[in-house]
């Protein structure tokens, strides 16, 4: 990483003329960062064997199945290593090549690995397979590999092709993700400062995040042009209609996409508060592209998370329990995610040390804002609103998983993976640079 961070460093950093050659390094800038990028993805995709991602096979289940028809999860009868409860197991059509496909390829660990002897339902080219965690995502965290498998069907692929193509996919869209982000900040006020922590973001994220079989890559991706869109909003005199569209659009998905990360909506009132003549325009398509993803989520919430997720570890009539006392007695939740929090629980042994540095980014980039900001009433309302929504998807990622996964009579918030915390990240780093850079020239910077 310290080669990677010393190239970055000489192409952003460097002072960069004016005119045309000030453009054509940051045009190189972009192509650096890409590239490293690139490599990262190509890399992973070559040295990562299929089933060596979290939940993949449920992923791909999930999708082949939306394709098959069954974009609503229905009762199946199968097993498989992540749901070994036949009685209470929802999925769909997976056709058959998938299915040997992810059998020829069991890296012996949980990763929604169907029981091929439990697949007892078949019409002769598909059979009934379960994948109740990944049926609760809605077709639009799936747009990329979706995209993939419809393409790889058109043109006859089998399934080891179409699942690498699929990784391909994801990998185009981080890297459109990325380029996005990097352009957002051309022409702003210490854009080679943001720019060099979006490089620094970008290849850090990049494995496995930028191909992964997984709606967590999208969402990794996405939140590297909204962490963009923040600072854009800061630093420019005015937001224009393309970019409230784009933080409306970067918002919206990231919602859909996982109901954890509902609160970032919070983050489309943004603009308002940095800027205080806001086009009516503007404030038309913010309010309007809230209020539409607010919509469909409630759409989605109300017909397609009807059943429990790990029925074997939580049944359903115990999830709906455990939902009702989250809205009648949220007290009675909150000691047992501030013990979890605390305690750094983890569901694996190497996930305290990285729930730490999250924890440490958090309040940093709290005590930093109140510091740089506490005589800029504007700018430290815009940060602590950003604040909160990324605590508002962490308390929901926490309430997600004692509802679904914590087993009755364990303490905390068991099943915790810091993976769930990587899109917050990109937010929270942009906020402690704003405000470092405050604090080491406070002159240098004022809110419009």
């Amino acid at each position: 990483m310290v080669p990677v961070r010393g190239v970055l460093w000489w192409f952003v950093m460097n002072s960069y003329p004016n005119g045309h050659d000030g453009r054509s390094r940051q045009g190189r800038t972009t192509a650096v960062v890409l590239a490293l990028v690139a490599l990262c993805g190509v890399l992973g995709i070559i040295l990562t064997p299929p089933g060596s991602t979290p939940d993949v096979w449920a992923h791909v289940y999930r999708v082949d199945a939306m394709l098959n028809g069954d974009v609503i999860a229905r009762p199946v009868r199968a097993t498989s290593d992540y749901h070994p409860d036949a009685e209470h197991n929802t999925g769909g059509w997976v056709s058959d090549d998938v299915i040997a496909f992810s059998l020829a390829n069991n890296r012996h660990y949980v990763s929604g690995l169907v029981n091929a002897a439990s697949v007892t339902v078949r019409d002769g080219q598909c059979g009934e397979v379960p994948f109740d965690n990944t049926a609760v995502y809605p077709p639009i965290a799936y747009l990329p590999q979706l995209a993939a498998f419809a393409a790889g069907r058109l043109l006859r692929l089998d399934a080891a092709w179409r699942f690498y193509l699929a990784e391909v996919f994801q990998l185009a869209v981080y890297l459109a993700a990325v380029w996005i982000g990097l352009r957002l900040l051309d022409g702003i006020p210490l854009s080679r400062w943001f720019r060099l922590l979006t490089g620094l973001l970008s290849v850090c994220l990049a494995v496995p995040d930028s191909f992964m079989f997984s709606p967590d890559s999208t969402v990794v991706a996405l939140s590297l042009p909204l962490a963009c869109v923040l600072i854009r909003c800061l630093q420019s005199d005015r937001l224009g209609a393309g970019d409230c569209i784009l933080l409306v659009g970067t918002t919206g998905v990231l919602a859909l996409s996982k109901f954890a990360y509902a609160p970032c909506l919070l983050m489309t009132l943004l603009p308002m508060i940095a800027h205080r003549r806001t086009p009516v325009r503007s404030r038309l398509i913010l309010v309007a592209g809230c209020v539409l993803s607010v919509m469909l989520l409630l759409a989605w919430l109300k017909l397609g998370t009807g059943f429990a997720t790990n029925p074997s570890r939580v049944p359903y009539d115990e999830v709906r329990q455990r939902q009702r006392e989250l809205l009648a007695a949220p007290h009675r939740f909150l000691p047992r995610m501030f013990y979890s929090i605390v305690r750094l629980q983890g569901w694996s042994w190497w996930e305290p040390p990285l729930l730490f540095l999250f924890w440490t980014l958090t309040v940093a980039a709290l005590m930093l804002t109140v510091i740089a900001w506490r005589r800029d009433r504007r700018r430290l309302l815009f940060w602590l609103i950003s604040w909160t929504a990324v605590m508002g998807c962490v308390t929901l990622v926490y309430a997600a998983i004692w509802t679904q996964f914590t087993l009755t009579g364990q303490a905390g918030v068991v099943g915790i993976n810091s993976r769930y915390f990587l899109p917050l990240v990109p937010p929270l780093a942009m906020q402690c640079a704003d405000a470092l850079h405050a604090i080491n020239r406070p002159r240098a910077t004022t809110c419009p």
